[in-house]
C-alpha cells in the first residue's frame, strides 16, 4: 500500500494542480473556519484565571492518584498533542478505551467516547475516581489541595474556605478548575484556516484536492462538519474490538443511563445554569437501538498528530483509516444494523494521498508553552 502511494505521489507531478471551488463550495468552506468557542454557562469559573491555574497544577500532579505515579498528563501528554500514543489508556490499571486529545475539548457537546457526561467539568471527577484511571477518592483530592502551600491559599482566594463547603461542592469546583485549564488548550489555527482566510498558498495543491473531495464526492461532511469537523453525534462505523471477536462495548447505549444519574451534569445542583439548552436536551434524551456500540464522532482537527484511531485505538494510521472507509471490508455490527450513511468510497491511491494531505493541513501549533507544563 505504502509503495503504491509513493509511486502515485511521484506521478502526481503531472496532475493539473489548479483546484477551483465553486461559490457554493466556498460557502461550505467558510462554515468550517474559524472555530469560535461558545461559553459554557454551566461553569461560572470557565474564564477564571485562578481557577485555571489550580486546574493546570492538578493536571500535571501525580499526587492526585492512588499510587502517586499517574496524572492527567500521563494519558494526555502535551508533546503528543495531549494524547498518549497508546491503543488504550493505562492509569493505575488498564482501561479498554483510547485516550482522546483534550485539545479543543471545550468545543465538544458530549464527553468521553460514549458521551456519558454533557459538560467538560462533568468529566474530571469520574476519571479521578475511576479504579483503572487515577483511583483517588474526592476526600483525598481535597486534602491534597488544602495542605499544599500554593494550592491551598489560591483555592481560598478563588472558592472560599473548604471547611464551609461539602465535599461534593469541593469536587465540582475541582472539576470546574480543570475545565477552566482545558478550555485554554486551543489548537484551531491551522494552515487550513489560513487558506480559508485568503492565503491560497497556505496548503498544498494535494491538500486542496483532498479538501474538494472531502466536501463533495467523499460525503465526509455527513459526519465531519462545522469548525470542529464533527457532528458531535454517535455512530457505529464497523470497527471490531481490539483483540477480535464480536462487539462487546455498548458505547452510547450504556452511557445514556449513566448520563441521567451522573452527579455533575448541566442540570445538576452544581451547575451554574441549570436551565440552559444543554441541560434540557440531556434531560429528555432517549436511548435508541442504534446506540449500541456507537461512539462519538471525533474532531478531525490535529488528527494527523493523534494516532492511533478509533475508540480502542484499533487503527494505527490515517492510511488504514481511509482504507477502512474505502472498502468497508470486515464491517462488524451487533445485529446486522449498519450506518445507512456509510458506503464504500472506493478511493484511488491519489485520492488517499490527497485526503491525508488535507487532514494534515488541519494540524495547528500547540498552545503557548506555559500551558504545556505545571504552572510555576
Amino acid at each position: 500500500m505504502f509503495q503504491s502511494l509513493l509511486i502515485c505521489s511521484i506521478c502526481a507531478v503531472g496532475i493539473d494542480s489548479t483546484v477551483q471551488f465553486t461559490d457554493n463550495e466556498w460557502a461550505i468552506l467558510r462554515s468550517l473556519s474559524p472555530a469560535k468557542l461558545i461559553q459554557d454557562t454551566t461553569n461560572a469559573f470557565e474564564q477564571n484565571e485562578d481557577a485555571a491555574t489550580i486546574g493546570q497544577a492538578i493536571f500535571f500532579d501525580q499526587r492526585f492518584s492512588s499510587n502517586q505515579e499517574v496524572s492527567c498528563a500521563t494519558c494526555h501528554k502535551p508533546e503528543l498533542y495531549f494524547t498518549d500514543g497508546e491503543q488504550t489508556a493505562t492509569g493505575t490499571g488498564q482501561t479498554t478505551r483510547n485516550s482522546p486529545t483534550v485539545l479543543n475539548a471545550a468545543h465538544q457537546r458530549w464527553f468521553f467516547w460514549d458521551g456519558r457526561t454533557d459538560t467538560l467539568w462533568g468529566q474530571p471527577i469520574q476519571t479521578m475516581e475511576h479504579p483503572e484511571e487515577m483511583n483517588i477518592p474526592r476526600e483525598k483530592i481535597a486534602d491534597i489541595i488544602a495542605d499544599d502551600n500554593n494550592l491551598g491559599p489560591l483555592w481560598v482566594k478563588t472558592f472560599g474556605e473548604m471547611s464551609e463547603c461539602d465535599i461534593d461542592t469541593i469536587s465540582a469546583n475541582v472539576a470546574k478548575s480543570l475545565a477552566a485549564y482545558i478550555t485554554k488548550l486551543d489548537a484551531t489555527s491551522a494552515p487550513f484556516d489560513a487558506f480559508i482566510a485568503g492565503n491560497t498558498k497556505a496548503i498544498s495543491d494535494s491538500a486542496k484536492r483532498g479538501l474538494k473531495y472531502f466536501i463533495t464526492d467523499g460525503g465526509c461532511l455527513r459526519c465531519h462538519f462545522g469548525p470542529m469537523f464533527s457532528d458531535g453525534a454517535f455512530h457505529s462505523v464497523g470497527i471490531g474490538p481490539l483483540n477480535g471477536g464480536p462487539l462487546w462495548d455498548s458505547g452510547r447505549a450504556g452511557a445514556i443511563d449513566q448520563l441521567k444519574t451522573s452527579q455533575f451534569t448541566a442540570n445538576s445542583e452544581h451547575s451554574d445554569d441549570k436551565g440552559n439548552a444543554r441541560a434540557i436536551l440531556s434531560k429528555h434524551i432517549a436511548k435508541k437501538r442504534e446506540d449500541w456500540g456507537a461512539f462519538r464522532t471525533p474532531s478531525l482537527r490535529n488528527v494527523a498528530k493523534t494516532a492511533p484511531y478509533m475508540h480502542a485505538g484499533q487503527i494505527a494510521t490515517l492510511e488504514e483509516v481511509l482504507k477502512h472507509y474505502s472498502t468497508l471490508e470486515n464491517f462488524l455490527s451487533a445485529d446486522h444494523h449498519r450506518e445507512t450513511i456509510l458506503e464504500p468510497l472506493n478511493l484511488t491511491d491519489q485520492q488517499t494521498i490527497d485526503l491525508i494531505a488535507f487532514l494534515e493541513s488541519l494540524t495547528s501549533p500547540l498552545p503557548d508553552e506555559t500551558l504545556l507544563k505545571a504552572p510555576e
